[in-house]
């Protein structure tokens, strides 16, 4: 006795009119215009193939990427934005570099790493330009007896306590 495949089935029922056309399977129709070319069957052995590994010469840059410099942490896939991501500019840098130059990949690395720096990007944490502890602005004052800023001033440094303190009523410290 010969098993009868799904697709038969519900063309038989699309025919007798069993089964209404908006009640087809979603499948169906793609299954009709590309039938595999055996028949799936539960019982069928699988077929053995040795998987290739596909690496192209950027993932290997992303890899040192990562490792050296880590995760940025969260990236959503579903962000439309037509920026790059932080590891994309880096790849796209390093290319660059090595299209230009005839450098070592430990030297690629930190060119491209500098060149990222150089644009306001900046990859380690170690990296980053130093910050200054205090909350301090520099602002003009008119000297005495003047009465516009543009002309003669001096410059002081303020702190934002101050200036908080002062605009609540309090003496500056």
């Amino acid at each position: 006795m010969k098993k009868e495949c799904t697709t038969r089935k519900a063309t038989g029922l699309l025919k007798s009119g069993a089964m209404k056309p908006q009640d087809k399977p979603l499948w169906y129709d793609i299954y009709e215009a590309f039938p595999p070319r055996y028949e799936p069957h539960y019982d069928r052995s699988p077929v053995i193939k040795e998987i290739k590994q596909i690496f192209y010469p950027e993932d290997v840059i992303r890899g040192k990427f990562y490792r050296k410099y880590g995760s940025p942490g969260i990236i959503s896939l579903s962000d439309t934005s037509p920026r790059s991501s932080l590891c994309q500019l880096f790849v796209a840098e390093y290319k660059h570099l090595q299209a230009d130059s005839s450098l070592t990949e430990d030297r690629l690395m930190e060119e491209a790493a500098l060149a990222l720096e150089a644009r306001g990007f900046y990859l380690g944490h170690s990296r980053h330009p130093p910050k200054v502890n205090h909350p301090e602005i520099t602002t003009l004052e008119p000297e005495e007896g003047g009465s516009s800023l543009a002309g003669q001033g001096k410059i002081s440094q303020v702190r934002l306590a101050d200036v908080f303190k002062e605009s609540q009523g309090g003496e500056k410290l």
